[in-house]
């Protein structure tokens, strides 16, 4: 409760016993006084007056020089005042100040490395061939990038240029970007043919190829009148399986002769990057005719094994689903194609992978038992059913991830993996689509994995803490009771 202040001594009602009530003051016998409910000038009143029986609480013990305490008001008016207390009594314990984290504890969380706020920029040298100020500007901030292993850079006009790090977004020291110098920007890297459609659109994506740091994909778009860019850094060395700690049977899934197969998770799960591993995989131990269809062109494969084609839409072909078409035609073993993102690409890539070959590629959806039902969601009711049944026939596997945070740093994907054995064909084929995460669970002797067994993997090899598993698991019961010690059967399916 705040602290009241006492009215002047003066103004005080002499020889007057004083009483407080919950509402309006009761009327009181001639010679004694009462409050009105405006307090007099002068006169300071408590936020709210205590109820009836409740102790009175002060905020400050001592009244302040000059003011009067009040009394209680049971308390006999003839009684000598109490004494002071003394002016050296033993002040009031203080609370002790958070203390600072000790430094092998803060290595352990990135928000403790690096607080809300401007992050300096690490050690760059500006590149005196630019001979434009804002393009060797621009420079600094890629070169910036690739010092931190930034996975994704984001600039917008008047507002502080951002790095995405380990998952975090940082705030870093250079100069705010000015309008003009975002368009200049966006104009040394779009492609000729995409300023017209930049300019009418207000939007465009595209692949950039830095000669000194890689490759970026790269989104340019307005926001609020204003020009904004999100750039994801490609790295040139493209990682392994065993680099990426992905499941070995995304590998096996790759090598099939036929066939559709989907990685699946959100955006920045690291789909691109896995079906990357897999496709480098074939290069290095297969001969095999591969065509990609990306939107843009990410990593760039060199022909080792393999004969490798890479066309990128808006570039080398208008489309995705005119490039499919025209790919059946080309001889190829295996298709990449980006990303399933409209019903006529899915119909494409099912047409591909039934008439014999491989096509790999990716959709946005949570869980590998959900992409069957996510591929239907594109199609109207009545076509479902045949579409379905075509699913069933074609695919392969599906392979969902989700990022988490390793114990000493780095990321590490957890992978659902779900493989089109005869079980889970007969279950897309009757349309008991509800019964597919369960056919994941008892599947285990297959190699197929639920996110909840990915986990509790993870955490038993003592990469990821229980925090993360439970953040990004699927069900948390589940998993917190196979830490305690108890499994449960799933049933039957």
């Amino acid at each position: 409760m705040a602290s009241m202040s006492s009215q002047n001594v003066e103004n005080q009602p002499a020889q007057a016993e004083v009483a407080y009530t919950e509402g309006q003051p009761e009327q009181v016998e001639q010679g004694q006084a009462q409050y009105a409910e405006a307090p007099v000038e002068g006169e300071v009143y408590a936020e709210g007056q205590p109820a009836e029986g409740d102790p009175v609480e002060y905020a400050e013990e001592q009244p302040v020089e000059g003011e009067v305490a009040y009394a209680d008001p049971n308390a006999d008016p003839n009684a000598p005042p109490a004494e002071p207390v003394a002016e050296d009594a033993a002040p009031a314990p203080e609370e002790p100040e958070n203390e600072e984290p000790p430094e092998e504890e803060k290595k352990k969380h990135f928000s403790m490395n690096f607080p809300a706020g401007m992050a300096e920029k690490t050690e760059t040298k500006p590149d005196i061939a630019i001979e434009d100020e804002d393009l060797r500007l621009f420079d600094e901030i890629i070169q910036d990038a690739v010092n931190t292993n930034c996975a994704d850079l984001h600039l917008k006009e008047d507002a502080p240029i951002h790095f995405r790090i380990s998952r975090a977004l940082r705030d870093r020291d250079f100069p705010i970007p000015t309008r003009r110098w975002m368009e200049k920007v966006i104009r040394s890297m779009i492609p000729p043919h995409q300023i017209p459609d930049l300019e009418k659109d207000r939007e465009a994506d595209f692949s950039f190829q830095n000669p000194k740091y890689g490759r970026f994909r790269v989104s340019a778009f307005s926001a609020c009148g204003k020009w904004a860019l999100a750039m994801r850094y490609i790295k040139s060395n493209i990682p392994t399986a065993s680099q990426l700690g992905i499941s070995p049977l995304c590998l096996t899934l790759a090598e099939a002769d036929r066939g559709l197969v989907l990685l699946a998770g959100t955006t920045g799960s690291g789909k691109s990057t896995t079906m990357g591993a897999m496709v480098q995989h074939l290069n290095c131990n297969y001969r095999k005719h591969i065509i990609t269809i990306e939107d843009p062109v990410e990593f760039v494969f060199p022909d080792q094994q393999c004969v490798i084609e890479q066309r990128e839409v808006g570039i080398d072909t208008m489309t995705f689903q005119r490039a499919l078409k025209s790919a059946l035609r080309e001889d190829p073993d295996v298709v990449l194609v980006g990303e399933l993102r409209d019903q006529i690409s899915i119909q494409a890539a099912l047409r591909a992978a039934d008439t014999g070959t491989m096509v790999l590629s990716t959709i946005h959806t949570t869980a590998a038992s959900t992409v069957p039902g996510r591929l239907l969601d594109f199609y109207p009711m009545e076509e479902r059913e045949s579409v379905r049944k075509s699913i069933a026939d074609v695919l392969r596997g599906a392979i969902a991830q989700r990022m988490c945070p390793k114990i000493g740093g780095g990321m590490v994907p957890a992978q659902e993996i779900m493989i089109g054995t005869p079980l889970v064909r007969q279950k897309i084929f009757d349309g008991e689509l509800n019964k597919l995460h369960v056919c994941i669970e008892v599947s285990r002797e297959d190699g197929m994995i639920t996110f909840n067994r990915c986990m509790y993997e993870l955490v038993e090899q003592g990469v990821i803490t229980k925090e993360v598993a439970f953040e990004k698991c699927s069900n948390k019961q589940q998993l917190n009771m196979w830490f305690q010690g108890i499994q449960i059967s799933s049933g039957i399916v």
